[in-house]
Protein backbone atom coordinates (compact mmCIF):
# COMPACT_ATOMS: atom_id res chain seq x y z
CA UNK A 1 0.00 0.00 0.00
CA UNK A 2 1.16 3.43 -0.98
CA UNK A 3 2.66 5.89 2.17
CA UNK A 4 0.54 9.10 1.71
CA UNK A 5 2.74 11.61 2.87
CA UNK A 6 0.13 14.49 2.78
CA UNK A 7 -3.28 14.68 1.35
CA UNK A 8 -5.56 17.36 0.92
CA UNK A 9 -8.83 17.36 -0.54
CA UNK A 10 -8.58 20.18 -2.99
CA UNK A 11 -11.45 19.95 -5.39
CA UNK A 12 -14.31 17.80 -5.97
CA UNK A 13 -15.26 16.51 -9.62
CA UNK A 14 -18.55 15.77 -10.85
CA UNK A 15 -19.94 14.12 -14.23
CA UNK A 16 -23.34 13.25 -14.82
CA UNK A 17 -24.49 11.96 -17.95
CA UNK A 18 -27.73 11.11 -19.19
CA UNK A 19 -27.65 8.77 -22.22
CA UNK A 20 -30.58 8.39 -24.59
CA UNK A 21 -28.66 4.72 -25.83
CA UNK A 22 -31.27 3.43 -27.18
CA UNK A 23 -32.63 4.11 -30.82
CA UNK A 24 -33.69 0.42 -31.96
CA UNK A 25 -34.39 -2.69 -29.63
CA UNK A 26 -31.19 -3.89 -28.83
CA UNK A 27 -28.42 -4.69 -26.27
CA UNK A 28 -26.90 -8.08 -26.67
CA UNK A 29 -24.45 -8.83 -29.27
CA UNK A 30 -24.80 -12.68 -29.22
CA UNK A 31 -28.61 -12.56 -29.31
CA UNK A 32 -29.97 -9.77 -31.91
CA UNK A 33 -27.59 -8.46 -34.36
CA UNK A 34 -29.59 -5.08 -33.99
CA UNK A 35 -27.42 -1.94 -32.64
CA UNK A 36 -28.63 1.05 -30.30
CA UNK A 37 -28.32 4.79 -32.01
CA UNK A 38 -27.41 7.41 -29.22
CA UNK A 39 -30.20 9.79 -29.82
CA UNK A 40 -29.15 12.83 -27.49
CA UNK A 41 -26.15 12.85 -24.72
CA UNK A 42 -26.64 15.32 -21.55
CA UNK A 43 -24.21 15.78 -19.45
CA UNK A 44 -22.56 18.26 -16.85
CA UNK A 45 -18.91 17.88 -15.61
CA UNK A 46 -18.21 20.96 -12.80
CA UNK A 47 -14.91 21.42 -11.04
CA UNK A 48 -14.60 23.08 -7.76
CA UNK A 49 -11.74 25.79 -7.37
CA UNK A 50 -8.40 23.42 -7.89
CA UNK A 51 -9.08 21.57 -10.51
CA UNK A 52 -9.66 22.95 -14.54
CA UNK A 53 -10.89 20.27 -17.27
CA UNK A 54 -11.89 20.13 -20.95
CA UNK A 55 -12.73 18.17 -23.90
CA UNK A 56 -10.66 17.38 -26.87
CA UNK A 57 -7.98 16.19 -28.87
CA UNK A 58 -4.20 17.33 -28.67
CA UNK A 59 -3.19 16.93 -31.85
CA UNK A 60 0.55 19.19 -33.09
CA UNK A 61 0.36 19.16 -36.56
CA UNK A 62 -3.06 20.44 -36.95
CA UNK A 63 -3.00 23.20 -39.48
CA UNK A 64 -6.45 24.93 -37.78
CA UNK A 65 -6.98 24.63 -34.33
CA UNK A 66 -10.76 24.22 -33.55
CA UNK A 67 -12.30 24.37 -30.02
CA UNK A 68 -12.10 20.67 -29.60
CA UNK A 69 -8.65 19.66 -31.89
CA UNK A 70 -5.80 21.92 -30.53
CA UNK A 71 -1.84 22.02 -30.72
CA UNK A 72 -1.08 22.06 -27.12
CA UNK A 73 -2.91 21.30 -24.18
CA UNK A 74 -2.68 24.85 -23.73
CA UNK A 75 -5.04 26.27 -25.93
CA UNK A 76 -8.14 23.83 -25.14
CA UNK A 77 -11.07 25.28 -23.86
CA UNK A 78 -10.54 25.16 -20.04
CA UNK A 79 -13.76 25.24 -17.91
CA UNK A 80 -14.62 24.62 -14.37
CA UNK A 81 -18.15 23.43 -15.66
CA UNK A 82 -18.26 21.17 -18.72
CA UNK A 83 -21.85 21.38 -20.17
CA UNK A 84 -24.02 19.63 -22.41
CA UNK A 85 -23.83 21.74 -25.22
CA UNK A 86 -19.88 20.75 -25.10
CA UNK A 87 -20.08 17.11 -25.17
CA UNK A 88 -22.56 16.88 -27.48
CA UNK A 89 -20.58 19.12 -30.09
CA UNK A 90 -17.51 17.21 -29.45
CA UNK A 91 -19.28 14.11 -30.24
CA UNK A 92 -20.96 15.69 -33.21
CA UNK A 93 -17.46 17.01 -34.46
CA UNK A 94 -14.79 13.57 -33.80
CA UNK A 95 -17.21 10.67 -33.32
CA UNK A 96 -18.39 8.74 -35.60
CA UNK A 97 -21.70 10.11 -38.20
CA UNK A 98 -24.36 8.46 -36.74
CA UNK A 99 -22.70 6.72 -33.89
CA UNK A 100 -24.10 3.35 -33.05
CA UNK A 101 -23.42 1.11 -29.36
CA UNK A 102 -22.22 -2.01 -31.45
CA UNK A 103 -22.58 -5.12 -30.14
CA UNK A 104 -18.70 -6.29 -28.73
CA UNK A 105 -16.60 -7.06 -25.86
CA UNK A 106 -13.30 -6.23 -24.15
CA UNK A 107 -10.54 -8.00 -22.39
CA UNK A 108 -9.08 -5.09 -20.69
CA UNK A 109 -11.25 -1.87 -21.29
CA UNK A 110 -9.41 -0.16 -24.20
CA UNK A 111 -9.45 -2.39 -27.49
CA UNK A 112 -12.98 -3.87 -28.52
CA UNK A 113 -14.01 -6.57 -30.68
CA UNK A 114 -16.87 -7.83 -32.53
CA UNK A 115 -18.09 -11.69 -31.61
CA UNK A 116 -17.51 -12.21 -35.81
CA UNK A 117 -14.13 -14.16 -36.06
CA UNK A 118 -11.73 -14.20 -38.51
CA UNK A 119 -10.63 -16.72 -40.76
CA UNK A 120 -8.48 -18.50 -38.46
CA UNK A 121 -11.04 -18.57 -35.87
CA UNK A 122 -9.77 -14.43 -34.02
CA UNK A 123 -11.90 -12.22 -32.56
CA UNK A 124 -11.71 -9.32 -35.08
CA UNK A 125 -11.00 -6.25 -33.32
CA UNK A 126 -13.13 -3.03 -33.70
CA UNK A 127 -12.98 0.60 -33.73
CA UNK A 128 -16.26 2.12 -33.23
CA UNK A 129 -19.10 0.94 -31.92
CA UNK A 130 -17.92 2.52 -28.25
CA UNK A 131 -18.00 6.05 -27.01
CA UNK A 132 -14.83 7.74 -26.18
CA UNK A 133 -14.55 10.95 -24.35
CA UNK A 134 -11.14 12.91 -23.93
CA UNK A 135 -11.18 14.43 -20.52
CA UNK A 136 -7.96 16.45 -19.73
CA UNK A 137 -7.52 17.80 -15.94
CA UNK A 138 -5.11 20.50 -15.17
CA UNK A 139 -4.17 22.23 -11.71
CA UNK A 140 -1.78 24.36 -10.07
CA UNK A 141 -1.49 22.01 -6.92
CA UNK A 142 -3.09 18.92 -7.05
CA UNK A 143 -1.09 15.86 -8.83
CA UNK A 144 -3.36 12.62 -8.62
CA UNK A 145 -7.20 12.33 -9.67
CA UNK A 146 -8.93 9.84 -7.90
CA UNK A 147 -12.10 8.44 -9.49
CA UNK A 148 -14.00 8.45 -5.75
CA UNK A 149 -18.19 7.37 -6.66
CA UNK A 150 -20.16 6.72 -9.78
CA UNK A 151 -23.97 6.21 -9.84
CA UNK A 152 -26.17 4.46 -12.55
CA UNK A 153 -29.82 4.94 -13.20
CA UNK A 154 -32.22 3.62 -15.85
CA UNK A 155 -35.73 3.05 -15.93
CA UNK A 156 -35.98 -0.77 -15.39
CA UNK A 157 -37.78 -0.80 -18.79
CA UNK A 158 -39.95 -3.65 -19.40
CA UNK A 159 -39.24 -5.94 -22.30
CA UNK A 160 -41.98 -8.72 -23.65
CA UNK A 161 -40.26 -12.27 -24.18
CA UNK A 162 -40.48 -13.54 -27.66
CA UNK A 163 -39.79 -17.22 -27.23
CA UNK A 164 -41.31 -20.05 -25.25
CA UNK A 165 -39.42 -20.41 -22.38
CA UNK A 166 -35.73 -18.84 -20.86
CA UNK A 167 -34.69 -18.04 -16.94
CA UNK A 168 -33.72 -14.40 -16.09
CA UNK A 169 -30.94 -14.45 -14.10
CA UNK A 170 -32.59 -14.29 -10.85
CA UNK A 171 -34.13 -17.52 -11.65
CA UNK A 172 -37.42 -16.91 -12.67
CA UNK A 173 -38.65 -18.63 -15.76
CA UNK A 174 -40.67 -16.37 -18.54
CA UNK A 175 -42.88 -17.97 -21.09
CA UNK A 176 -43.65 -16.12 -24.48
CA UNK A 177 -45.22 -12.84 -23.90
CA UNK A 178 -44.18 -12.81 -20.23
CA UNK A 179 -42.81 -9.17 -19.14
CA UNK A 180 -39.34 -8.85 -17.87
CA UNK A 181 -38.09 -6.03 -16.22
CA UNK A 182 -34.58 -5.16 -17.29
CA UNK A 183 -31.46 -2.76 -16.67
CA UNK A 184 -29.64 -1.42 -19.16
CA UNK A 185 -26.90 -0.37 -16.77
CA UNK A 186 -26.37 -4.26 -15.77
CA UNK A 187 -24.56 -5.27 -18.96
CA UNK A 188 -22.65 -1.26 -18.86
CA UNK A 189 -19.08 -0.80 -18.56
CA UNK A 190 -17.27 2.36 -17.99
CA UNK A 191 -12.94 2.07 -17.75
CA UNK A 192 -10.52 4.82 -17.66
CA UNK A 193 -7.87 4.75 -19.57
CA UNK A 194 -4.72 6.95 -18.54
CA UNK A 195 -2.49 5.75 -21.10
CA UNK A 196 -0.54 3.21 -18.98
CA UNK A 197 -3.18 1.93 -16.71
CA UNK A 198 -6.97 1.31 -16.52
CA UNK A 199 -9.92 1.27 -14.28
CA UNK A 200 -12.97 -0.83 -14.99
CA UNK A 201 -15.80 -0.44 -13.67
CA UNK A 202 -19.45 -2.63 -13.65
CA UNK A 203 -22.22 -2.74 -11.20
CA UNK A 204 -21.46 -5.10 -8.70
CA UNK A 205 -23.39 -8.41 -7.74
CA UNK A 206 -26.91 -8.58 -6.37
CA UNK A 207 -30.10 -11.28 -7.02
CA UNK A 208 -31.07 -9.66 -10.20
CA UNK A 209 -27.49 -8.73 -11.92
CA UNK A 210 -24.38 -10.93 -12.77
CA UNK A 211 -20.96 -9.55 -11.81
CA UNK A 212 -19.24 -10.57 -14.94
CA UNK A 213 -15.40 -9.63 -14.18
CA UNK A 214 -12.52 -11.75 -16.01
CA UNK A 215 -15.54 -14.17 -17.48
CA UNK A 216 -14.03 -17.62 -17.55
CA UNK A 217 -16.12 -20.17 -18.40
CA UNK A 218 -19.60 -19.53 -18.69
CA UNK A 219 -21.13 -22.92 -18.46
CA UNK A 220 -19.05 -23.80 -15.16
CA UNK A 221 -21.22 -24.42 -12.33
CA UNK A 222 -21.45 -21.33 -9.70
CA UNK A 223 -22.10 -21.95 -5.50
CA UNK A 224 -22.98 -18.76 -3.88
CA UNK A 225 -22.61 -19.37 -0.66
CA UNK A 226 -20.23 -22.45 -0.94
CA UNK A 227 -23.10 -25.17 0.26
CA UNK A 228 -24.67 -27.53 -2.99
CA UNK A 229 -28.01 -26.47 -2.98
CA UNK A 230 -30.64 -25.21 -5.12
CA UNK A 231 -29.03 -21.58 -5.43
CA UNK A 232 -26.30 -22.80 -7.29
CA UNK A 233 -26.44 -21.77 -11.62
CA UNK A 234 -24.78 -21.62 -14.56
CA UNK A 235 -24.21 -18.43 -16.32
CA UNK A 236 -24.77 -19.75 -19.80
CA UNK A 237 -28.67 -20.88 -18.40
CA UNK A 238 -29.85 -18.08 -17.46
CA UNK A 239 -30.24 -13.90 -18.72
CA UNK A 240 -29.39 -13.61 -21.81
CA UNK A 241 -28.09 -16.39 -22.36
CA UNK A 242 -30.28 -18.64 -21.64
CA UNK A 243 -33.00 -16.70 -24.10
CA UNK A 244 -30.35 -17.35 -26.90
CA UNK A 245 -30.25 -20.63 -26.07
CA UNK A 246 -34.25 -20.80 -26.35
CA UNK A 247 -34.00 -18.71 -29.59
CA UNK A 248 -31.60 -20.95 -31.69
CA UNK A 249 -30.75 -24.22 -29.64
CA UNK A 250 -27.48 -23.08 -29.66
CA UNK A 251 -25.03 -21.28 -27.16
CA UNK A 252 -22.87 -18.65 -28.35
CA UNK A 253 -19.85 -20.27 -29.74
CA UNK A 254 -16.79 -19.82 -27.21
CA UNK A 255 -18.96 -19.24 -24.07
CA UNK A 256 -16.46 -21.55 -22.39
CA UNK A 257 -13.36 -18.85 -22.95
CA UNK A 258 -14.72 -15.55 -22.17
CA UNK A 259 -12.24 -13.36 -21.50
CA UNK A 260 -13.33 -9.86 -20.27
CA UNK A 261 -12.12 -6.86 -18.23
CA UNK A 262 -11.02 -7.22 -15.03
CA UNK A 263 -13.86 -4.26 -13.26
CA UNK A 264 -14.33 -2.64 -10.13
CA UNK A 265 -17.05 -2.50 -8.13
CA UNK A 266 -16.49 -0.73 -5.62
CA UNK A 267 -14.46 2.46 -5.81
CA UNK A 268 -13.84 3.20 -2.03
CA UNK A 269 -13.20 -0.21 -1.04
CA UNK A 270 -9.38 0.30 -0.77
CA UNK A 271 -9.58 3.68 0.11
CA UNK A 272 -12.17 6.34 1.48
CA UNK A 273 -10.74 9.10 -1.37
CA UNK A 274 -11.32 6.65 -3.59
CA UNK A 275 -9.53 5.00 -6.68
CA UNK A 276 -6.68 6.59 -8.18
CA UNK A 277 -7.15 7.22 -12.36
CA UNK A 278 -4.08 9.60 -13.34
CA UNK A 279 -1.53 11.04 -11.72
CA UNK A 280 -0.43 14.57 -13.08
CA UNK A 281 2.60 15.84 -14.71
CA UNK A 282 4.55 18.32 -13.03
CA UNK A 283 6.35 21.29 -14.75
CA UNK A 284 3.21 21.60 -17.53
CA UNK A 285 3.02 25.13 -17.27
CA UNK A 286 4.14 25.84 -20.56
CA UNK A 287 2.29 22.93 -22.41
CA UNK A 288 -0.73 23.18 -20.15
CA UNK A 289 -0.89 26.80 -18.85
CA UNK A 290 -0.75 25.12 -15.43
CA UNK A 291 1.64 23.22 -13.03
CA UNK A 292 -0.04 19.97 -13.12
CA UNK A 293 -1.44 18.00 -15.94
CA UNK A 294 -2.89 14.78 -17.32
CA UNK A 295 -5.45 13.39 -19.79
CA UNK A 296 -7.67 10.14 -19.49
CA UNK A 297 -9.85 8.71 -21.95
CA UNK A 298 -13.57 7.59 -20.64
CA UNK A 299 -15.01 4.69 -22.70
CA UNK A 300 -18.48 3.59 -22.39
CA UNK A 301 -19.28 0.06 -23.99
CA UNK A 302 -22.08 -2.68 -23.78
CA UNK A 303 -20.38 -5.71 -22.68
CA UNK A 304 -22.17 -8.28 -25.04
CA UNK A 305 -20.99 -11.45 -22.43
CA UNK A 306 -22.92 -9.74 -20.15
CA UNK A 307 -25.43 -12.07 -18.75
CA UNK A 308 -28.05 -9.10 -18.28
CA UNK A 309 -27.60 -7.97 -22.12
CA UNK A 310 -30.73 -8.10 -23.22
CA UNK A 311 -32.70 -6.61 -26.08
CA UNK A 312 -33.65 -3.08 -24.51
CA UNK A 313 -36.88 -1.60 -25.55
CA UNK A 314 -36.65 1.40 -27.57
CA UNK A 315 -35.78 5.03 -26.39
CA UNK A 316 -34.14 3.66 -22.59
CA UNK A 317 -32.34 6.36 -21.05
CA UNK A 318 -28.77 5.43 -18.65
CA UNK A 319 -28.16 8.15 -16.24
CA UNK A 320 -24.63 8.30 -15.17
CA UNK A 321 -22.90 10.51 -12.55
CA UNK A 322 -19.02 10.15 -11.33
CA UNK A 323 -17.43 11.61 -8.63
CA UNK A 324 -13.86 12.59 -8.80
CA UNK A 325 -11.74 13.91 -6.81
CA UNK A 326 -8.46 15.77 -6.69
CA UNK A 327 -5.50 14.90 -4.00
CA UNK A 328 -1.90 15.55 -3.38
CA UNK A 329 -0.19 12.27 -2.61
Amino acid sequence: MRKISRRLLLSTLTVVLTVIALGTTTFAWFTITNTAKVQSFETQIAADEGIEIAIGIINPDVVEETKYEVATAANLNWVTTLTAADIEDFISLHVLDGFRFEHLTSPDGRTFYTFAQDAVGDAVEINEGYLELPIHFRSANVNTVNWKGITLTDDNPEWISDVDSFTTFSGTDVNRGGTVNVSPTDALRISIDNGTEIVAYEKAASLTNHELGTGGDLTALIDPNGTPDEDDYRVSERGAHSYYFAKTNLLPDGIETVSTVDTVTNLTELDEDGTAVLTLTAGSEVTAGMEYYGEVNINFWIEGWDANAYNAILDEFIRISFEFKGVTV
